[in-house]
């Protein structure tokens, strides 16, 4: 799942919450969103906004290391090369 698809299920899940949340609470007259709605809401956005963070951090440690893995595979390459010369 490509970040574009995520965040529109993110988007669809909030806007799900919201609709669901306007249509119990506003047929009692002005809206009054209880607490836990509230904090349930802002815990979602939170909860994405980590997850956010945290999949970007994981993907650029994930590039360093295959850098670093790459470099140490083609250093390996060179020297087994080294060595076939030095035979030959």
């Amino acid at each position: 799942m490509n970040n574009r698809q995520k965040k529109f299920l993110v988007t669809l899940i909030v806007l799900f919450f919201v609709l669901v949340g306007w249509q119990r609470f506003a047929e009692s007259g002005p809206v009054q969103v209880p607490s836990w709605i509230l904090l349930t809401g802002l815990g979602i956005i939170f909860s994405g906004y980590m997850y956010w963070q945290t999949s970007k951090t994981e993907k650029k440690e994930d590039e360093r290391w295959i850098e670093q893995e790459g470099r140490i595979f083609i250093r390996r390459m060179e020297e087994e090369r080294e060595k076939r010369r030095a035979s030959s």
